[in-house]
């Protein structure tokens, strides 16, 4: 086997010829091997899912077509099925949508069809967003939210020194959990060139209203929603871009489709159907998520912030100098974890600070309870057979 050049000899791979980055990598997500899953169960409070799972036509759907050898073919990139189905849902013309794999995705197709300019966006926020945005040729500006994370009136902002051209808002955000005002939506579509919104996790929400309607008036509006949250089929990537028909025609003039999946096609006729699953998904959020902020709220050393979506914003800080028995943040999660609960931190998350906040989903009650139960255990320094 050949050895490698030593390091000396790519100079010209060094930091004079790499632009920096926006942003440091957001954290990743590393769930248990194939080898370990099938062996343990873990309960994942990591990702923002339906907590009823995935619908069972869903399943089926999926197992149908392998067994009908679907992947044996390329996906149609115009992903027509999928898009009549989306069409029919909204009562928007086919040639509103596009569709793709990941949000992220999709957010750098819209920013790479404009011309380079400053875009703002709300912090603390996902990673992700300044790392498509930046990618794209954009310079970035964060607007940075109140103390309740909640998105700030453009005005206010550029009052205040915050300069953008462009803006990427979320309804909700991720990880504050909060929705955005409708109002607040719109002076932005009349201060900005062109504004992203991510509704990726809108279904689950307290009361959250969906801003599509607003592509039919604003045409520098540009909704990306996504199947993945919504139907808890996180590990096929399916989302979709939602705008004015002329403005989905010069994205698709520089949006390279080919990730489309055959998925999107077995789904799609399915999609009108589900419309009881996500009302009982609703109800049981408007019971567990005040539920989990409560209790989370009760144990020792945890702060929790005002949830509106399945997912809480917390912090870990023992400022009282309690006798506890994790150290931080990271020594929490890594305890969570052998207990079989996987739970995010947000490391590197813009406007967040290290080392002390993460980010717990809502799921059924009895997986919430576990989660608690062992949080307090864990927390407190207790063993298994310790009562609390």
């Amino acid at each position: 086997m050949d050895s490698y050049e030593p390091l000396e000899a790519y100079d010209f791979m060094m930091a004079d010829n790499v632009r920096d980055a926006a942003v440091q990598p957001p954290e990743t997500i590393l769930p248990p091997p194939a080898e370990l899953r099938s062996e343990f169960t873990w309960i994942d409070f990591s990702t923002a899912s339906n907590p009823l799972g995935t619908p069972p036509e869903f399943t089926d759907a999926i197992i149908a077509a392998m067994e009908r050898g679907e992947h044996g073919y390329l996906p149609d990139r115009d992903s027509h099925a999928l898009r009549t189905s989306l069409s029919r849902y909204f009562d928007l013309p086919v040639e509103s949508f596009l569709c793709g794999t990941s949000v992220d995705e999709m957010i750098r197709a819209v920013a790479q069809t404009y011309q380079p300019c400053t875009v703002g966006i709300t912090t603390p926020g996902p990673a992700e967003y300044a790392l498509a945005i930046n990618n794209a040729g954009h310079l970035i500006s964060e607007i940075t939210s109140p103390s309740s994370f909640i998105v700030p009136d453009p005005i206010i902002a550029r009052n205040n020194g915050i300069e953008f051209d462009a803006a990427i808002l979320a309804n909700p955000c991720y990880p504050t959990s909060r929705l955005l005002a409708k109002p607040t939506l719109i002076k932005y579509l009349q201060n900005c060139k062109w504004v992203i919104l991510d509704e990726s996790g809108i279904e689950l929400t307290l009361g959250g209203e969906s801003m599509i309607g607003l592509t039919r008036q604003y045409r520098n509006l540009i909704v990306i929603r996504s199947l993945c949250n919504t139907f808890a089929i996180p590990g096929i990537p399916i989302s979709y871009c939602v705008a004015h028909p002329d403005t989905i025609a010069q994205i698709e003039q520089f949006f390279d489709n080919t990730n489309v999946s055959m998925f999107g096609e077995a789904l799609s006729v399915h999609l009108k159907n589900q419309g009881a699953y996500i009302e009982r998904a609703r109800d049981l959020l408007e019971v567990e998520i005040p539920w989990m902020q409560c209790m989370l709220n009760l144990i020792p050393g945890v702060k929790i912030f005002p949830a509106e979506a399945n997912y809480v914003l917390c912090s870990f800080n023992n400022e009282a100098g309690l006798d506890l028995g994790v150290r931080d943040v990271n020594d929490l999660m890594h305890r969570l974890q052998l207990s079989g609960f996987m739970v995010r931190t947000l490391q590197n998350t813009p406007g967040l600070p290290d080392n002390r906040c993460f980010c717990v989903s809502v799921r059924k009650h009895d997986e919430n309870e576990q989660l608690i139960t062992a949080m307090r255990r864990v927390i407190f320094g207790y063993g298994e057979d310790d009562d609390l």
